[in-house]
């Protein structure tokens, strides 16, 4: 959804809905192996590491009273599948997210293992971030303009975990170069000069 800049201001929105399998997540790191039977793919098939279900992504820019000038952005998305818990209690029903200590789950009562499938998990990587700047414009003469402006990062300032329940590898080529949660909510003050 779009709206171009009238009366001041344009905002722009959208939103997707997606579902991302397939049975081989590996492409992206070539230094571990997470198959539960290399010869039997069709019990890979599930939902991929890279899927996202909800993705949401907002921004606005208006001309305020009084020549400020203001941005709005938020981002959101829902977390990602995981396979294992290595957190979890082992206690609970079978395949629930404080029983999947691996993939393979023995019944309490004992019996033959259950595979609960690869990705059938939610990481706790759901993530929210709103941010805002104002600036104010000052010109002198025709060719100056002096703006100070103050820009607020993850506003709410949402924990945001960067790829949890995972270990840290040596050489990483599946886009997460970062572990832990994400950045805290910041602020910055700038003036730019124009001549």
């Amino acid at each position: 959804m779009r709206k171009r800049m009238s009366h001041r201001f344009l905002f722009d929105a959208n939103y997707t809905y997606s579902k991302d399998y397939d049975d081989d997540s590996n492409e992206r790191d070539p230094f571990t192996f997470r198959y539960a039977n290399l010869f039997n793919l069709a019990s890979e098939y599930s939902y991929s590491d890279r899927d996202e279900r909800h993705k949401f992504n907002f921004y606005s820019v208006a001309n305020l009273p009084w020549g400020f000038d203001a941005n709005v952005r938020m981002q959101a998305h829902s977390a990602q599948p995981i396979t294992d818990n290595v957190n979890g209690t082992g206690a609970g029903a079978p395949c629930s997210e404080q029983n999947s200590i691996s993939r393979f789950v023995v019944p309490t009562g004992g019996g033959a293992a259950i595979d609960c499938g690869r990705n059938h998990l939610r990481k706790d990587n759901a993530f929210f971030t709103a941010d805002f700047g104002v600036a104010r414009p000052f010109r002198f003469g025709e060719r100056y303009v002096l703006t100070p402006k103050i820009e607020i990062f993850n506003t709410f300032n949402n924990k945001n975990n960067v790829n949890p329940l995972s270990t840290p590898q040596l050489f990483d080529f599946n886009g997460f170069l970062r572990l832990g949660v994400g950045d805290p909510r910041q602020a910055q003050l700038s003036v730019r000069f124009e001549f």
